[in-house]
């Protein structure tokens, strides 16, 4: 059946193209030899006319008390769903029905739920919330869901439960004895898939061709068994996302209250932490339509803050090459990695303490070994 396909005439529907039509051999993947071709040609596909009236019904569906809408402009690139399956490797996730680039709503309540957590949440989410004081009392609001293992030890704050609701927990009886809402219950907002904003893109050409270039394949296919080298070829794989300066429609439905609420605290979750993959590398930021990104420092790689002892904190980030690899990052946002030792196996998110073992260029080499280094001088 696959074969009957007319694989040289592209369909007009991207997604159909990118992830049916796509031109594959026996093993059921692209050829190199056709593959960036292959990209290029979908990639320079535009948005179907009929869009522009489907978009503006949806639009206009967003007029009960409480809805909010706004508009936000991507200003570095965006790749959602990049572990979907595809032909070319790369997934990529878009409008089912248009084709066109999308951002689902499962996608912005995961992360702003979890960047609620992380940036608003107590210092000791262990720590009971009636025993917490001062400002710890207000954070305490907006913690999170407690896991213990793979059970619910504790519900969400009073802010996290009414934003995006509760599941049932152990401690639930004690909360209540304390005076604490607890049990399960559905959130107050409700997030929609956020929309490609149509002819706000060059020809209404919102995708563009990228690239990601592995220079030790062996090392990665063979489990760490070849080490690192400099003879290996590098592995370059195309694949597309969404380009920047695209434009999306974000939508939110509930009691205006907590619908102003999440947009704020959406806005800057997308701005500082981004959605979709390899954020780690700066990919999906949105901003809205006027504001400027903070400016970086341009011709090279950032400048390292840190020596080499230095005490650190880092936090566990998405490996930025897609393998899978624990990576981390100082808060002056450059990567590092540990070398000659295990690396700390915590949850992305999660920070640990190290040392920094050795500057490189543009990143760090840490250690969880304190540093032993004497001052040189005649011994005694």
């Amino acid at each position: 059946m696959r074969q009957t396909l007319p694989n040289k005439q592209v369909p007009e529907h991207f997604g159909l193209a990118y992830e049916v039509w796509a031109p594959v051999g026996k093993d059921g993947k692209v050829p190199d030899s056709e593959r960036a071709e292959w990209l290029r040609q979908i990639a320079d596909m535009a948005i179907a006319a009929d869009y522009a009236r489907s978009y503006a019904r949806w639009k206009a569906s967003f007029s009960a008390p409480g809805d909010r809408t706004f508009e936000l402009k991507l200003v570095s690139r965006l790749l959602i769903g990049h572990g979907n399956t595809s032909a070319t490797d790369v997934g990529l996730t878009v409008h089912h029905t248009w084709g066109v680039p999308v951002i689902p709503g499962s996608a912005l309540k995961g992360l702003l739920a979890h960047y609620v957590s992380a940036v608003f949440g107590p210092s000791d989410p262990h720590c009971w919330p009636w025993e917490q004081t001062g400002e710890e009392q207000t954070r305490a609001e907006y913690q999170g869901v407690l896991w213990q293992g793979k059970r619910i030890k504790r519900g969400p704050g009073a802010v996290y439960r009414a934003l995006f609701g509760a599941p049932d927990a152990d401690e639930d009886d004690l909360f209540r004895k304390h005076g604490f809402d607890a049990g399960a219950v559905a959130g107050l907002v409700t997030f929609h898939d956020a929309l490609y904003v149509p002819r706000n893109a060059q020809d209404d050409k919102p995708f563009a061709l990228d690239v990601l270039t592995v220079h030790q394949k062996p090392y990665y296919d063979d489990l760490g068994q070849h080490w690192p080298n400099d003879y290996s070829s590098p592995n370059p794989v195309s694949f597309l996302t969404v380009r920047p300066g695209t434009h999306f429609l974000f939508a939110l439905s509930g009691p205006a209250d907590w619908t102003e609420l999440a947009e704020s605290l959406l806005v800057d979750a997308l701005q500082e932490w981004g959605v979709g993959g390899k954020t780690s590398a700066g990919y999906g930021r949105l901003l809205r339509p006027g504001n400027q990104p903070a400016q970086t420092t341009t011709g090279g790689p950032p400048t390292p803050r840190y020596r080499k002892h230095d005490k650190v904190t880092v936090t566990r980030v998405e490996d930025p090459s897609g393998k899978g690899k624990i990576k981390f990052k100082t808060d002056d946002d450059l990567l590092g990695q540990f070398a000659g030792e295990p690396p700390p196996d915590i949850p992305i998110g999660e920070t640990i303490e190290v040392w920094i073992a050795n500057v490189n260029q543009g990143n760090y080499t840490f250690t969880r070994k304190p540093p032993t280094d004497k001052p040189k001088g005649k011994s005694k």
